[in-house]
């Protein structure tokens, strides 16, 4: 496809955003018994067994959105981009963050004073899932120039940066965990989610050929089985939750990530406009910072967690209603005056 991009909707994109987020309801879900059942637990090797399969799903979103931000022709101002782009991320960041510090004081009883939750906002410590929109900011800000880097590096160019943040970030973490050997090389430029980033775009650019996807499924397969089994080693080896080859940068997710994406993309003529999509295509945001509220209530209010009846009831059956819920929230706010800021 070369270096020309369109200047058009990808359906695909929007069906994989919806997946996506799905994903990452059932992630947080099944969470709740890796983190409270103990690793010998029938329940807790079946919700691992679901984790395992589902790490993808973040990676997918930092993808998603370097392939839309970054093959755009037209660059606008950088004053306008910032205040188009940068207020989608920051007035939702402060708004779910003081959101969730309420949470923390007045439902968890937490004593803070006002300085420590400044401060916990400041270093990223309010509630566990805020973490992303930190990072997307971080990437927004970065965008006009990685934007510059795309629309002018060759496609051979583009695969050499990608090498090195496969070098960098995806396989030199495996010496310190496995070696105890610290490599010195400084690699902020290839850091995890800005190779994340740059990947989306290229594959836009670049399509991989269809006759990949078979290598790449098997290829996903043994990654799914490498984080079952490598998780279950570390995590009996040491007593507790082991979650190195859960991380969205480990090999074994890059490829699983990879292949969905470009199944996506291949299966794109599949994808038709689809108005329910669309619509939680653009509550995808809010749903992401809203579920783990909903989560807790569904738990408090209905009764009704992910080990209701039976790990394999209560999984899907938690999952369904937290997300209808989360969904059915962020619409009724985005129809509201002024709310649109808090939800984009």
């Amino acid at each position: 496809m070369g270096g020309a991009v369109m200047a058009k909707r990808y359906d695909y994109m929007d069906w994989l955003r919806v997946l996506a987020i799905m994903v990452v309801v059932l992630v947080h879900v099944v969470s709740k018994i890796l983190n409270t059942e103990a690793p010998d637990h029938w329940q807790w090797q079946l919700a691992h067994a679901i984790d395992s399969a589902l790490r993808w799903c973040v990676p997918i979103f930092f993808m998603l959105s370097g392939a839309l931000l970054l093959t755009k022709k037209q660059i606008p101002p950088i004053g306008e981009f910032y205040s188009r782009r940068l207020g989608k991320v920051l007035i939702p960041l402060i708004f779910w963050s003081g959101v969730y510090l309420a949470y923390l004081v007045f439902e968890q009883g937490e004593d803070m004073t006002l300085w420590q939750m400044v401060k916990r906002f400041l270093v990223d410590d309010v509630y566990y899932h805020l973490w992303f929109l930190y990072v997307i900011f971080g990437l927004y800000l970065m965008a006009p120039f990685l934007r510059l880097l795309v629309q002018h590096m060759s496609k051979r160019l583009f695969e050499v940066f990608l090498g090195f943040w496969l070098l960098f970030s995806v396989f030199m973490p495996l010496l310190p965990k496995f070696y105890g050997y610290e490599p010195a090389f400084y690699t902020g430029m290839f850091q995890p989610f800005v190779g994340y980033f740059m990947l989306g775009a290229y594959l836009v650019l670049y399509p991989l050929p269809k006759k990949v996807l078979p290598p790449l499924a098997v290829l996903s397969v043994i990654g799914y089985l490498v984080t079952y089994w490598a998780t279950n080693q570390l995590t009996f080896s040491q007593g507790e939750l082991d979650e190195f080859f859960y991380d969205h940068e480990r090999p074994n997710h890059v490829v699983i990530s990879l292949f969905v994406f470009a199944l996506f993309q291949h299966f794109a003529g599949r994808f038709k406009p689809n108005g329910a999509i669309r619509l939680i295509s653009a509550a995808t945001l809010g749903i992401y910072v809203i579920h783990p509220l909903v989560q807790f209530y569904v738990n408090k209010l209905l009764g009704i967690n992910e080990t209701t009846i039976h790990a394999a009831v209560g999984i899907p059956l938690s999952w369904a209603i937290i997300f209808v819920l989360s969904l059915g929230i962020i619409v009724a706010l985005q129809r509201l005056p002024g709310a649109k800021h808090i939800v984009p």
